[in-house]
């Protein structure tokens, strides 16, 4: 005789309940996301457990203390005026921020020439123009304003299925470039803006969809500088912080390798243990979140959009050194031109140190030439640029540290996934839509500041909330 659906469910409650590894949820993924939303729950009274691959809290937020006493992010490391949910949570923590280092002149370095110059230029039609020609800069600028206007079309949230948005989806950044910019400097500018830009991975412009561009740009602006500040301490202290609220319900080193859910809860599966909850909160970025094993399996447009969401081709270099030297010569440590290796380094030093500290990033095609070189022929490649930029006292640094993301097993690249043509308009409404009692956290699922801490923030805060609401409304079920 086949056994009724609700008889099926009460013994899977029981099973549940009988589990002494059983929580209201299971947080899986210990990245500023996860913790957010655990932290959360548990402030509501629920009883959570977070269950991270790595042998450390924090994901792609993660730091480290040099000889010298300077910290170092060797993750994100910013933040800007507008990021409310990240700024609320610096002053719960007390956390001090200060100016990023700007003051002083800016260095461009374009096919070989060098040029030093005032105001703001990164990626953005502000301050004067860095020494080009006037015809190189006014393609750029008129280039601008078209684009510009684009992304003004998207209303909030998530790009939806329309017919404008699908003609945009099926193009790559890299066609709009070559339609919109007349001179190779026009073409590198909007280039450079593909590989140096937070939301977008950072990706070639051929890699990604010019909707996607568009729509980053209108919820992460670079207009509203989010890289206006940086922390006394860094961006690493803050996951340690979280953890401390959660009573050591954190288990470190520990891969989840299935997640079984159905009406009556979920079973978390790892190479240690077995867990039980009433939700799961899946908080890593979708490819690794397609690693999991689901039972039954996701709905056929989540698991082909894990397919499709890569990570940015990334990274981070940090080079310290004695003092800031850059600025006895009247520099201000940022730097940006189509160099052989560093598009952009930036003065990452906090002043109560006294020591010099420069960030900077290799990404995309030249990322890929670049890794495959020997380790001193990478850190000489590296300061050599950097003396481009700031002089031959770059050569001779304190400390020099690497950090290659998409080495990464429980990253895969920085800072974060991007949406190759056709993904948002074929498979972007599964990207943050939970399943059934599983929901989903992690910078890359925000509709505010993707690719960034405030869009982390953000969604661990809405999972935390959309479970507290769901269980409060539904009876606990005891342990037997």
């Amino acid at each position: 005789m086949q056994e009724s659906e609700a008889f099926i469910l009460e013994k899977e409650r029981i099973m549940l309940a009988k589990n002494s590894n059983s929580y209201d949820c299971v947080v899986v993924g210990a990245g500023l996301a996860g913790l957010m939303a655990a932290r959360n729950l548990q402030r509501s009274g629920q009883t959570v457990l977070v269950i991270e691959a790595r042998d450390r809290v924090g994901g792609r937020m993660h730091g480290e203390q040099l000889p010298s006493g300077q910290w170092i992010d060797r993750g994100g490391q910013w933040v800007g005026s507008t990021q409310d949910r990240f700024l609320a949570l610096l002053d719960e923590y007390q956390i001090r921020r200060f100016p990023s280092p700007s003051e002083g002149k800016k260095v461009f370095l374009y096919d070989g020439n060098r040029y030093e110059f005032d105001g703001f230029f990164q990626g953005l039609p502000e301050g004067e123009p860095p020494g080009v020609r006037e015809a190189d800069w006014q393609d750029a600028m008129t280039a601008w304003e078209r684009f510009d206007a684009l992304t003004k079309i998207f209303p909030p949230g998530h790009p939806q299925q329309t017919e404008q948005n699908q003609k945009l989806d099926s193009q790559t950044f890299a066609q709009w470039i070559a339609e919109n910019t007349q001179t190779a400097f026009g073409h590198w500018y909007f280039s450079y803006m593909a590989r140096a830009v937070g939301f977008l991975g950072p990706a070639e412009p051929s890699q990604v969809s010019l909707l996607h561009v568009l729509w980053g740009q209108n919820c992460a602006p670079q207009s509203e500088h989010p890289e206006a500040e940086l922390l006394h301490g860094g961006a690493g202290q803050i996951p340690g912080k979280i953890v401390a609220e959660l009573d050591h319900q954190v288990r470190l080193g520990e891969p989840v390798l299935q997640i079984n859910h159905h009406a009556a809860g979920v079973e978390i599966l790892t190479a240690k243990g077995q867990y039980a909850a009433q939700y799961v909160v899946v908080s890593m970025p979708p490819h690794l979140a397609g690693r999991i094993i689901y039972h039954p399996p996701l709905p056929p447009l989540r698991e082909q959009l894990t397919q499709r969401v890569p990570m940015g081709c990334c990274a981070k270099i940090l080079v310290s050194y004695d003092r800031p030297f850059w600025r006895e010569k009247g520099l201000a440590g940022i730097g940006l031109g189509n160099c052989e290796w560093i598009e952009l380094c930036a003065d990452s030093s906090d002043p109560e140190t006294g020591v010099g500290v420069i960030a900077t990033f290799v990404v995309g095609d030249r990322y890929r030439r670049w890794q495959a070189m020997h380790d001193a022929d990478r850190q000489a490649a590296v300061l050599s640029d950097l003396a481009n930029y700031f002089g031959d006292r770059a050569l001779t640094p304190a400390s020099y540290d690497e950090v290659d993301w998409p080495s990464d097993p429980w990253a895969g690249g920085g800072y974060a996934a991007f949406m190759p043509p056709g993904v948002w308009t074929s498979f972007g409404e599964a990207l943050a839509a939970p399943v059934g009692r599983i929901y989903w956290a992690g910078t890359e699922m925000a509709d505010r500041w993707p690719g960034f801490f405030e869009g982390a923030v953000r969604t661990g805060e809405a999972a935390a909330e959309s479970i507290r609401a769901l269980l409060q409304n539904s009876p606990r079920q005891e342990t037997v």
